[in-house]
């Protein structure tokens, strides 16, 4: 009976002493505290009216304060959001091309998409010199074009060169940022560019170049809301949170049209007629369906066949990978 009873003892004091090691483990693992500064990247191009009424009225950083979290912007466009990104100078980037998002996840940069900030496919067009003797795509054969390489331009010239039984073979493709391929084009240094608005709606307006295409029904024309993995994983209520309040900015952009138009004429320099004519061109929904999920995978393979990504890539999985719609509000 003394030995049972000893027994007894021995098996609660072990049990005992298993609980309050295994209490003690989880206390090691304390919840991430909230962080104490977000930052954020933006684009006031081509005409972001969303990101200029969150800056000009404050709403993240007023909302965010109420958690003790202070917001900070960074105006990057191009490579450099993707490189912030990398090197964890940024947490969100509002504004980032689905070419730069794909390329960049490829290349093994652990970023996601958490919703869709623009899509704009009618904005971006191929432009020709009223002097060139192009009318068509299929005149672009043997033809100087300026665009900036590896973006969705490139995709569009690419594309659309393929739909004319073209290459880029056919062509000498001049890579350089939009303005610049725009100043190219009306000094005839090339004789067509791939430009987005409101760039491409200035040159037109000079007459000394003309409208060939638009990029609808080309390409998917769609700037990201992208995010590091990392944050999004330590942080996921935060994130739900931004883009809450992205959307709210959204309903008052949409309830306040005018003064937001003139607050994206004002900030971008640009004539409040031509706000009023680009801004039907701009789709500034956060949804991503799966028709743009698809529409994602074909721009995937399109730029492995390209040799923009990896040839072993598999790019249903690159996008499966990339795509995370689970914060969206």
């Amino acid at each position: 009976m003394k030995q049972m009873k000893k027994v007894f003892t021995l098996i609660l004091i072990s049990v005992f002493l298993l609980v309050t090691i295994l209490t003690g483990c989880s206390a090691e693992v304390p919840e991430p505290e909230k962080p104490k500064v977000i930052n954020i990247s933006y684009s006031l191009r081509p005409i972001n009216v969303p990101t200029i009424v969150a800056l000009q009225k404050k709403i993240f950083e007023e909302e965010f304060a109420k958690a003790g979290i202070e917001i900070k912007w960074y105006e990057l466009e191009g490579p450099a959001t993707t490189e912030a990104l990398a090197a964890k100078s940024i947490d969100i980037a509002t504004s980032l091309n689905y070419v730069s998002a794909i390329i960049t996840k490829a290349n093994g940069n652990d970023i996601k998409i958490i919703s869709s900030y623009s899509k704009f496919p009618e904005a971006i067009g191929l432009l020709a010199g009223v002097d060139s003797g192009i009318s068509s795509v299929s005149d672009l054969k043997g033809k100087k074009v300026a665009l900036q390489k590896g973006t969705m331009l490139h995709e569009m010239l690419i594309r659309a060169l393929e739909n004319s039984n073209l290459s880029t073979d056919d062509v000498e493709v001049i890579n350089m940022p939009s303005p610049d391929a725009a100043n190219a084009l009306l000094q005839q240094h090339v004789d067509a560019a791939i430009l987005p608005d409101p760039i491409m709606a200035n040159v037109i307006s000079s007459q000394k170049a003309k409208l060939i295409i638009t990029a609808e029904d080309i390409i998917l024309g769609q700037a990201v809301v992208a995010a590091r993995t990392e944050f999004l994983t330590n942080y996921p209520e935060i994130v739900k949170r931004f883009l809450e309040v992205h959307n709210q900015t959204l309903d008052w952009a949409e309830n306040n049209m005018d003064e937001s138009l003139k607050m994206a004429s004002n900030v971008n320099e640009i004539n409040i007629k031509a706000v009023k004519m680009l801004s039907p061109k701009f789709d500034f929904s956060l949804g991503i369906d799966n028709d743009n999920i698809a529409m994602l995978k074909q721009s995937a393979s399109f730029l492995q066949d390209n040799d923009f990504i990896k040839v072993d890539a598999n790019t249903e999985t690159l996008i499966d990978n990339l795509v995370d719609t689970s914060f969206l509000p």
